[in-house]
C-alpha cells in the first residue's frame, strides 16, 4: 500500500486482469459512462488467461429461489452459510441467470447443455441449468467461446488495455481509500489514478508453489491454466487490509501431469473420450476406474468431478502417506484406441494448442507417459500396485459390470463397461483442477471487504480472486458464471461510485 496524490495518468476505473471477469467488468463500466483502463501483465500476442482454457460451460439458474436453496446448502456442508450474507447468494442466483442475454449483447452465443447442478443430494440442485458458449460461423477456434467474445467486445468499445503491465501496488488517500494503481510497463513506473474505483480480476494462485503449500490440505496440486495466474491480486489486496477467505479451497479432481510436455501445470482427462467426465446414456463408453497406490479402487469414477479432490486428499495417519496422490487410471486396449486420454476440448490440449497430445496416445506410450502391461500382475508391478490387490479390483469391477450394480461406489449401470482384452494401461493422476478460489472476501456490491468487518472503499473483485465457492462448488461453469456476473457488478458499481 503506497499513500499518493500525484499520478501519471487518470482514469475513472482500472480494472486489472483481461479474463472473463475483468471484460465483463471494464465492458459494464464503459456502459455505464466510466473512462476505463484494463492493465494486464501477459504479451498481448501470447496471453492465455485462465478463460482462454476453459470449455465454455456456465451455470445459469432456471430458478432464482431454488438457486439461493442450492448455493444455502453448499455453504452449510461445510458450516459456513451462518457467515455468508443472503444478499450474496441472491445476487449470485439473480445475475447468473442473466448471463445468456448479456452474453449474447456482446456478441456471443450459447445453448442449454444439461440440467441440474452437480450435488444431487442437496436441494434446489435441479434449479439450474448449464450452458455452453458457441463459436459464431466463421470465427477460428483458439480458446473458450465466451471469452472470445468478451474479449472482442473490449476491442469493437474501443476500452484502453495496457498489455505487459504489472501492478504493483494499489494506491490509497489518507483515509484507506484506493485511489489507484501503480503499475510497471517496460520498466517504467507509472502511477495511474482510477477516480472511482480499482477491480480485481487477477485469478487465482495455482503457479504459486509457496502459496499452493501453505494454503493446500495435500501437495503437489496440479492446475490446467494460465501460469500467469501467481496470486499476484492476494498480494495486492492483502496490502490494504483486506480480508481473505475460501483460501483452501478450488474446484478440484483428478489430472495428468506431464512436464516433459513442456507445460507444468496438469492436463485435464477424457475418461470417455467423449469430452470430459459427462457419460450420456446410450454412449458406446469404454472400460476402466481408479485405483489408489496400493491397486484399490476408491470412488464413483464419473460422479464426483468438482470435489474428487476432497477423496484424493485423505491421509493414512499410520503410515504418513496420501495413498491416492498419485492415484491410477486403469483401462484398457477399447479406451487406448478410442481417442486421447488428453482433454483436447480444454486445457492446454485444447484450442488453445499449448501442447499437442496424440489422439492414439502411442506417442505417450512410447515416452512412457503412459504405462502398459500384457497382464493386470504386470501392470500393477510397473506402476508400484499390490499386484493381488489389482487383480481382485479388476475381478470385482468386472462383476459389477456384469451384474449392472456397483454395490461399492454406486456407479450408473450405463458407465459400467467391464475392463477387457490386454493389453492393460495406467496413466498417473494428482489432484488438481482449472482455478483456486482464495482470495478477498467480496460482498454483493462486489466490494473488497477489510479486516476490520467494512468495505474497502473504492476496491472491488470479480472471478476466481476471492471466489464465493467454498468447500463446494456448483457444477461445471460456476467460475465462467461468477466471472461474467460479478465483473458486471463491480464495473458498473465502481462506474457509479461517488469520485475520489
Amino acid at each position: 500500500m503506497y499513500f499518493s496524490s500525484q499520478f501519471d495518468r487518470s482514469y475513472d476505473v482500472v480494472v486489472i486482469g483481461a479474463g472473463d471477469a475483468g471484460a465483463s467488468a471494464a465492458i459494464s463500466a464503459h456502459e455505464a459512462g466510466a473512462e476505463v483502463l484494463v492493465v494486464d501483465k501477459q504479451q498481448e500476442r501470447d496471453r492465455r488467461p485462465n478463460s482462454r482454457y476453459a470449455a465454455g460451460y456456465f451455470v445459469v439458474p432456471r430458478d432464482v429461489d431454488g438457486a439461493v436453496a442450492y448455493l444455502s446448502a453448499m455453504y452449510a456442508v461445510n458450516g459456513e452459510l451462518s457467515e455468508v450474507d443472503p444478499a450474496l447468494t441472491r445476487t449470485w442466483a439473480e445475475e447468473t441467470a442473466l448471463n445468456p442475454q448479456w452474453l449474447a449483447e456482446q456478441g456471443g452465443a450459447s445453448s442449454k447443455l444439461f440440467e441440474g447442478g452437480e450435488h444431487t443430494t442437496l436441494d434446489g440442485y435441479e434449479s439450474i441449468d448449464i450452458h455452453r458458449g458457441e463459436w459464431p460461423r466463421g470465427v477460428p477456434v483458439t480458446g473458450c467461446p465466451v471469452f472470445a467474445a468478451l474479449d472482442r467486445r473490449l476491442t469493437t468499445l474501443g476500452i484502453e488495455v495496457a498489455y505487459g503491465a504489472t501492478a504493483q501496488w494499489l494506491l490509497t488517500d489518507a483515509d484507506g481509500a484506493v485511489v489507484g494503481v501503480q503499475i510497471c510497463v517496460e520498466g517504467r513506473t507509472v502511477a495511474v489514478r482510477a477516480g472511482r474505483g480499482v477491480v480485481l480480476a487477477m485469478g487465482g494462485y495455482e503457479f504459486n508453489s509457496r502459496l499452493k503449500r501453505q494454503f493446500l490440505p495435500m501437495n503437489p496440486v496440479h492446475y490446467y491454466g494460465s501460469t500467469a495466474n501467481t496470486g499476484d491480486g492476494i498480494t495486492l489486496a492483502s496490502e490494504v487490509g483486506a480480508e481473505l477467505w475460501h483460501m483452501n479451497a478450488w474446484p478440484g479432481y483428478l489430472v495428468a501431469h506431464q512436464p516433459a510436455t513442456g507445460y507444468p501445470g496438469g492436463l485435464p482427462i477424457d475418461l470417455w473420450a467423449a469430452g470430459g467426465f459427462n457419460a450420456p446414456p446410450g454412449a458406446d463408453l469404454p472400460g476402466g476406474f481408479f485405483a489408489d497406490g496400493s491397486g484399490r479402487r476408491f470412488t464413483r469414477e464419473p460422479g464426483r468431478q468438482h470435489s474428487l479432490h476432497l477423496e484424493v486428499a485423505g491421509l493414512d495417519a499410520e503410515r504418513l502417506v496420501h495413498p491416492r496422490i498419485p492415484a491410477w487410471w486403469v483401462f484398457d486396449e477399447r479406451r487406448r484406441v478410442k481417442g486421447s486420454l488428453v482433454n483436447t476440448r480444454m486445457g492446454p490440449a485444447g484450442p488453445v494448442r499449448e501442447i499437442e497430445w496424440s489422439a492414439d496416445n502411442l506417442t505417450e506410450i512410447d515416452r512412457q507417459w503412459v504405462r502398459r502391461a500384457p497382464t493386470v500382475r504386470a501392470l500393477a508391478a510397473i506402476c508400484g500396485m499390490d499386484p493381488d490387490a489389482l487383480e481382485r479390483t479388476v475381478a470385482t469391477y468386472n462383476a459389477a459390470c456384469a451384474s449392472g450394480v456397483d454395490d461399492e461406489f454406486g456407479r450408473p449401470a450405463h458407465t459400467l463397461t467391464p475392463l477387457g482384452d490386454p493389453p492393460y494401461y495406467a496413466l498417473a493422476l494428482w489432484p488438481g483442477g482449472s482455478n483456486t478460489s482464495g482470495g478477498p472476501r467480496r460482498d454483493a456490491d462486489a466490494r473488497v471487504w477489510s479486516v476490520r468487518g467494512a468495505p474497502i472503499p473504492g476496491l472491488y473483485s470479480a472471478g476466481e480472486l476471492g471466489s464465493m465457492y467454498g468447500l463446494l462448488y456448483p457444477s461445471g461453469g460456476g467460475s465462467v458464471a461468477e466471472c461474467m456476473a460479478f465483473g458486471r457488478i463491480a464495473g458498473r458499481n465502481a462506474a457509479t461510485r461517488k469520485p475520489a
